[in-house]
């Protein structure tokens, strides 16, 4: 019924026009029917407005008299119309909140000139609306002196995308003002991009002017310490387009790439007007960082000698990174990203390679070995001054002396530039690990990490944390690689985490920031971990780790919350734009490109991967990412053998990619042999046998046998009955009465406090009770047994004991289903609003078919 356009638009005109009070029915017509004769456009008009009743309610929409229609705003929620409300009332952070995006940007009325030019005049006026705000808002946290608020605020406008360039230059001195001159950089470089792309054209003499005289200006920090300033941001400095990160994906850009939503609520109906995607905007807490002074970059050694110092090589970067990142002042560029961009210069390109990485500083050197001995040698240089170094410094020591060799190295090094800074500095031991041996173990595993050996890296890291039982950083990287791979004796990442916590005062600052995130990221604590991450982006907008992250918490817990997966695509071109050679991020885009049918993208990501290596471990996952993709047998069965022989979360994510991103059963049945006949890890087999046992139902075959003729023992039959169970309680499954009352005898013969949880979380009993007693109870409903419904949610909400966490949202979910079968819709929408998922999300990780229902 709301499937035609004209229709949706006349209850968008409706609920924004009639914020105020009823609209003339006469104002309806001219716009929506102006070449029709008045009694046909009235009769066309009725009719609509009929089909908008069946479908919202009839309490909706109503008619005062012949000449208006009003609309009921107790029973329809907007978010346009909430947001000027918003504003109207002084709640600009709460207004901003709601502004997520251009005014319905998928809602096209072909063949209606006078509604398509209201829908841009809205437009047009809720952006200026917003972008007011926005500017407003950092604008006065400035002035309160509120630095970090402010630049969060102004880059908020910026992304608004304002079209009047004077809007432009105020936001750019505005965030220049702030202190966060990397961000004026930015954003002046965007709108540049913009302009060209779209009107060839370029800034104007004015704006070129300010952002000249933002570039050559000392910043008060450098003055202070008497340095000079940062050289000049090139176009390259945030975003390296030659990656063709952006290229793969069109509608990522500009304010396609934040979340476009108008959602229209009424009761237990939601009308979704735009497809969900791009960057959400969430509250929580912060943990704002001082703008950095200067930016620094330390480039891969040059090794000279023996090879028993191999390590070295990009360890160095490591080492000298970990060692100047805890110095006031600097903000070392990530490693990966350096590394990266070192790996695509030609020989004598530092220079360049620092400036494309807006770093005012770099550091360049050369390892020598001899004999058993080490001589380093190290250049500090500013990037505009032509490749004189302000500094240079060599330490000679035996291997054994590393550590010592580098604290030795950095503080020479810095007594040039300032005379006795290193003693600000923590020894590189204490940030580290005081063993040689765990220290070359955890260095060949971050190599081995970057080039996409993740087996290899977690075995080097679970080396390195066993030599030295407090390597924090060495556990922290374990668990990080354990969620991605199966590690020998290491299976639960979160305990990894955990011993990573108890050394983490021998991290750096950022170190137990990233260590922090991540903690919450495997906790399921999703709107803390989202939140620090993009904290962590924001002080460290050159990190790949936290924009990996970022992008990860996203693409994996956003489902859990409705929210669309493919809001991770910004972090994750992100990641390649730093490290165009950044295989994880590769693996994520085409996941998204699968899923959402672009196969020409999927086919440029997987020749970028097979490009950058041949042998990576998740290499298997792309190549069957684009077999199935391709609908292509003899691949899969290429793949089907390939998976026996590996990783056994590889094999799931084999499985992954036919499931649920390319969306290919057929090719999913053929992968669930060597899932039974090779996984015996046991967080990789809880996912694969809960994947597997779906396997039926979607292709909407209940049948217990045929789904036995598929899936033979992989199939676990309590799963089976939550997810049948679970579905049956829809109104949308047309299933015969007797089907639902053999699943309902099934449920309640089936022990009441059965665990379905994950192996590695157990829930207690009292959970697994009150999600049984639910079950039930919905069952009930569906066959007309409201008494022991309304028990049932009775009992839930009286819950004190552990379950009262689940137990009570899934009281507010039945008491809103009694409400909507007896047309209760205000009443229906009061009690879902109670029911809180995000207190539930470690158990809905774990029972991914509960909350489902209330979400929709």
């Amino acid at each position: 019924m709301l499937a035609q356009p004209k229709r949706v638009a006349l209850l968008v005109y409706l609920a924004v026009e009639g914020r105020r009070g009823p609209v003339s029915r006469d104002r309806v017509l001219g716009l929506f029917w102006p070449e029709s004769d008045e009694p046909r456009a009235r009769n066309t008009l009725s009719q609509a407005l009929h089909y908008l009743r069946q479908a919202l309610g009839a309490e909706v929409i109503v008619s005062q008299g012949a000449s208006t229609i009003g609309i009921r705003a107790d029973q329809l929620w907007c978010d346009a119309t909430a947001f000027v409300d918003a504003l109207e009332r002084g709640q600009v952070e709460l207004a901003l909140d709601l502004y997520r995006g251009d005014f319905c940007p998928t809602l096209f009325t072909s063949g209606m000139p006078e509604v398509e030019q209201w829908l841009d005049v809205q437009r047009r006026r809720l952006r200026t609306q917003a972008l007011t705000a926005a500017r407003a808002m950092a604008e006065g946290l400035l002035a309160r002196g509120d630095r970090a608020a402010a630049i969060r605020a102004g880059r908020r406008a910026m992304a608004l995308e304002p079209d009047d360039e004077a809007d432009v230059r105020a936001l750019i001195s505005l965030l220049d003002q702030a202190g966060d001159r990397t961000g004026a950089l930015h954003a002046y470089q965007e709108y540049a991009r913009r302009l060209a792309g779209q009107l060839e054209t370029e800034p104007e003499p004015e704006t070129r002017r300010l952002i000249e005289a933002i570039r050559h200006r000392p910043s008060p920090a450098a003055g202070a310490l008497g340095e000079a300033a940062d050289p000049p941001a090139t176009t390259d400095t945030l975003v390296n387009e030659s990656s063709g990160a952006r290229a793969a994906s069109p509608s990522t850009t500009g304010a396609a790439g934040r979340l476009r939503r108008n959602l229209l609520r009424v009761g237990a109906a939601a009308v979704l007007l735009t497809a969900l995607g791009g960057a959400v905007t969430l509250r929580g807490h912060r943990h704002p960082a001082s703008p950095p002074v200067r930016t620094i970059a330390v480039l891969p050694f040059t090794l000279r000698g023996g090879t028993g110092s191999g390590y070295l090589e990009d360890g160095m970067v490591d080492l000298l990174a970990a060692k100047l990142g805890d110095a006031s002042g600097f903000q070392v560029i990530d490693p990966r990203s350096v590394i990266a961009a070192a790996g695509k210069a030609e020989d004598g390109g530092a220079a360049p390679v620092a400036r494309q990485l807006g770093a005012g500083w770099y550091v360049r050197g050369e390892v020598l070995e001899v004999a058993g001995r080490l001589q380093l040698t190290g250049s500090l240089y500013q990037a505009g001054d032509d490749g004189h170094p302000v500094t240079t410094a060599s330490v000679v020591g035996d291997t054994a002396a590393i550590f010592e060799m580098v604290d030795e190295l950095t503080g020479r090094m810095l007594a040039g530039l300032l005379p006795g800074r290193d003693t600000a500095l923590t020894n590189l031991a204490a940030l580290t690990t005081h063993s040689l041996p765990a220290l070359k173990s955890f260095l060949l595993g971050e190599r081995a990490l970057r080039r996409g050996h993740d087996a290899e890296a977690a075995e080097a890291f679970r080396t390195a944390a066993d030599i030295d039982t407090t390597f924090a950083l060495a556990q922290y990287r374990l668990a990080l690689t354990a969620t991605w791979v199966s590690v020998p004796g290491a299976a639960n990442p979160t305990e990894w985490a955990a011993k990573a916590a108890r050394n983490a005062d021998r991290l750096s600052p950022l170190g137990r920031d990233l260590l922090d995130a991540f903690r919450a990221y495997k906790q399921v604590r999703i709107e803390d971990a989202e939140s620090r991450y993009r904290d962590l982006v924001e002080a460290h907008p050159d990190n790949v780790e936290a924009w990996f992250m970022l992008g990860e918490t996203r693409f994996h817990y956003n489902p859990i919350r409705g929210r669309s997966p493919a809001s991770a695509r910004q972090a994750f071109e992100r990641v390649l734009a730093l490290d165009p050679s950044n295989l994880h991020a590769m693996i994520h885009l085409a996941r998204l490109a699968a899923s959402e049918g672009r196969v020409a993208e999927v086919d440029s990501l997987a020749a970028r991967y097979a490009a950058v290596t041949s042998d990576a471990e998740r290499g298997l996952e792309m190549r069957a990412l684009k077999a199935f993709v391709h609908d292509d047998p003899a691949e899969w069965a290429r793949v089907t053998t390939l998976a026996r022989e590996a990783d056994d979360r590889i094999v799931i994510s084999v499985l992954q990619a036919a499931m649920f991103f390319a969306q290919n059963v057929v090719a999913a049945r053929g992968m669930v042999q060597p899932f039974v006949q090779t996984v015996t890890d046991s967080i990789a087999r809880f996912g694969g046998v809960r994947f597997v046992t779906d396997l039926g139902v979607m292709v909407n075959d209940w049948s217990h046998e045929h789904l036995s003729h598929w899936v033979g023992g992989a199939v676990d039959r309590r799963w089976l009955l939550e997810t049948e169970s679970l579905l049956a309680t829809d109104p949308a499954f047309d299933l015969p009465r007797e089907t639902i009352a053999a699943l309902r005898d099934s449920v309640a013969a089936r022990p009441a406090d059965e665990q379905l949880a994950a192996p590695f979380l157990v829930a207690p009993p009292a959970m697994n009770r009150a999600q049984h007693l639910y079950r039930l109870a919905l069952l009930d409903l569906r066959l007309g047994d409201v008494p022991a419904a309304e028990r049932a949610a009775a009992e839930l909400l009286a819950t004190r004991d552990t379950a009262r966490v689940i137990a009570v949202p899934m009281g507010h979910a039945l008491r809103a289903e009694l409400a909507r079968q007896r047309g209760r819709l205000t009443e229906a929408l009061a009690e879902i609003q109670k029911c809180d998922l995000g207190t539930t999300a470690w158990y809905i990780t774990t029972n991914p078919h509960w909350g489902v229902r209330e979400r929709f």
